[in-house]
């Protein structure tokens, strides 16, 4: 409790000013490259060393944003960066490509990672998981998870457990939305998202906005919170401005110190910052309902312009220099600053023959820590009489001071990136079923027949099962006892959807598959799937066929309405009742998405149209082939099974690999 960290956002300079005055421990930013939040102003390499040297001036932490998706050809250069920005004093990266993170420690080992909230944690083995192989020292939890599920997680983690407190979260769980690509071909796993969820849908003639969520704010949970053990409390916003950021981290940082809930003058202080319709704290809470739904109204705008906005001004840090000017020894000065100390050390001081320098004038060169973030706090010279000592040689030793106060004690060197292979693995044909009464007589065309895990029945061809998108720790003994009963019946396949299910499953003896919701855009990523158990990857189906040539032998969707958003919170109960669990959202344009609940009030939302590539098999021949059946009847099914056999074309609306 005593040590917990405040973690502002920082999309700018002037946002890195704000949250550094009001009190926060450490900022989170981005290059302009691979993070994202590609949209905000970010830093340039030069802004972002000088950002650096600012915050730890103030005793402040700097996490670096490296919170996308890479595509094989961008690692080199995203080491580059990573180097150049540790060297410069980068405290950790915020990563969410297993793959990135792989590489960067196969190279760096030293460098501290941190997994993103995009890794999709909701469980103690997927933070384990990540710390045991790939060695994170931080794990961001998804936002989705209860208060119980975050303390047990955090209290039993072997890494370090960071939550967001406050600002907008996205409907789909963490890390598992294509709903911008699908949509517009803009990439949220790209740091491209076009926030398709805030527009309205129809669902059963009504339209609204079942998409959009209020932001979240937990300032009325904060004692629950702090026993909760997360080190690091987050806020969310580099896209928005100084002021905001500025004005949430106050109200955040009192609120720790004193240990208490916001009153409700500090609630609509945060409202007027930023909100949709107010705030919601549902999912922290459990209360996953309708109340939790909000959008930017033209009252919450005017509410923030009339908002006297509050300038936050940053002092310079102090420092304390102690200088030893003794004749036959050599000049030395010491510099502590924000907890640290450096000794520099200069010619030997000699003897004055006329004009010897008196303290005043070393006092008056030593102080001219000019455009550094210091000012002097306490200056002590000890010098021995009459001697001599060179302006330059004293602005010399100072300037080096400031310099390696912000050094590293050791720094890395680049070293060359050697590209990888894919490794090698069985091309089988695979096919996920919503159902079983989907399943048709002619399931013997694929390899691997999977069903939710939760819908299994014995039969059908079933052999394989596929996990929920989200299981919480509190969930896994009836996950268990499924998982017992589909393996006494002989099913040996599993398709895992996230890496925290990767322990259990392998503990059980099956055989892994690893779903598109890895989101595998690089042969790193594949390779640390294969070497920690996986038999084989569907790769992300934001990949072209040109980027797929990596990937020889791994699976590809060659048909189905792949899921585009899985949500935590069920839009169908608010609409249709719990009595019904499958329905259609339409969009502006008309299209429609098939929805269904999956493990209780959990959505899977499917794409509009269907990939579909029965008649051009020859451009994926060297692939596996992953099929999705969601809403297609059992005689449709048969209908597509037949068109890939036989390589014929289909009428109507699809998708292309291309």
């Amino acid at each position: 409790m005593e040590n917990v960290e405040i973690l502002a956002p920082c999309g700018d300079f002037d946002s890195l000013v704000s949250a550094i005055s009001a009190g926060c421990d450490a900022v989170y930013l981005g290059i302009g490259e691979f993070n994202a939040r590609i949209r905000a102003r970010n830093f340039t390499l030069d802004e972002a060393k000088e950002a650096i040297e600012l915050a730890h001036a103030h005793r402040v932490k700097v996490y670096i944003t490296l919170n996308i998706a890479l595509y094989e050809r961008e690692i080199p250069k995203m080491l580059e960066y990573v180097v150049a920005l540790w060297n410069m004093g980068a405290d950790a990266f915020i990563v969410s490509d297993l793959g990135v993170m792989r590489t960067i420690k196969k190279y760096y080992p030293e460098i501290e990672l941190h997994a993103s909230t995009q890794c999709t944690v909701h469980n103690l083995d997927g933070a384990d998981f990540l710390k045991d192989t790939i060695g994170v020292s931080r794990v961001v939890l998804a936002r989705e998870l209860d208060k119980n599920n975050i303390e047990y997680i955090a209290k039993n983690a072997e890494c370090e457990t960071e939550i967001f407190v406050h600002g907008a979260h996205c409907m789909s769980v963490s890390g598992q939305c294509l709903m911008s690509y699908a949509m517009g071909g803009r990439s949220g796993n790209r740091g491209e998202c076009a926030q398709p969820c805030r527009l309205p849908y129809t669902l059963l003639n009504e339209k609204s906005y079942p998409l959009s969520l209020k932001d979240m704010s937990l300032a009325s949970c904060v004692p629950e919170i702090l026993a909760c053990g997360a080190s690091s409390l987050k806020i969310e916003g580099r896209m928005k401005d100084s002021s905001y950021v500025g004005g949430a981290v106050e109200i955040w940082r009192r609120l720790i110190d004193e240990q208490r809930s916001a009153n409700k003058g500090e609630l609509s202080t945060l409202g007027g910052l930023f909100s949709r319709q107010g705030f919601t704290d549902g999912y922290f809470t459990s209360k996953i309902n309708k109340s939790m739904l909000g959008i930017r109204t033209d009252e919450d705008k005017r509410t923030t312009s009339q908002l006297k906005a509050k300038e936050y001004r940053l002092d310079k840090a102090y420092a304390d220099i102690y200088a030893e000017f003794i004749a036959g020894k050599r000049a030395k000065i010491t510099l502590l600053a924000a907890d640290k100390g450096v000794s520099c050390y200069g010619d030997i001081v000699e003897k004055a023959i006329n004009a010897p320098i008196s303290k005043d004038d070393i006092i008056k060169n030593l102080s001219k820590l000019g455009n550094t973030p210091f000012q002097i706090g306490k200056i002590e010279v000890e010098m021995s009489p009459d001697i001599m000592v060179r302006v330059s040689s004293i602005n010399a030793l100072r300037r080096e001071a400031v310099k390696r106060l912000f050094e590293r004690e050791y720094t890395l060197e680049q070293k060359e990136y050697q590209t990888e292979k894919a490794e090698g693995v069985k091309r089988i044909k695979t096919a996920f079923f919503s159902s079983p009464l989907q399943i048709p007589k002619s399931k013997d065309f694929f390899d691997v027949v999977f069903v939710y895990l939760d819908r299994y029945e014995k039969g059908h061809g079933i052999n394989g099962i596929c996990l929920p998108p989200v299981i919480c720790d509190n969930e896994w003994k009836k996950i268990e006892i499924l998982l017992d009963k589909a393996k006494a019946d002989g099913v040996t396949y599993a398709l895992v959807t996230n890496i925290g299910q990767m322990y259990k499953v392998k503990e059980l003896g099956f055989k892994v598959i690893c779903d598109f919701r890895f989101n595998a855009f690089n042969v790193p990523c594949v390779n640390y799937l294969i070497e920690n158990g996986a038999e084989n990857v569907i790769l992300s189906p934001e990949l072209s066929l040109a980027q797929l040539r990596d990937f020889p032998s791994y699976s590809v969707i060659a048909y189905g309405k792949f899921p585009v958003m899985t949500s935590h919170k069920c839009i169908l109960k608010d609409s249709y009742g719990c009595d019904k669990c499958k329905g259609y959202l339409k969009d502006r344009q008309g299209a429609n998405f098939f929805t269904e609940g999956v493990f209780g009030h959990r959505c899977v939302i499917h794409n509009s149209v269907p990939i579909y590539m029965a008649d051009k098999l020859n451009e994926i021949e060297h692939f596996s082939h992953h099929f999705v059946f969601t809403d297609e009847s059992r005689d449709k099914c048969e209908e597509i099974i037949n068109n890939y056999k036989n390589k014929r074309s289909l009428n109507g609306s699809f998708k292309r690999i291309k």
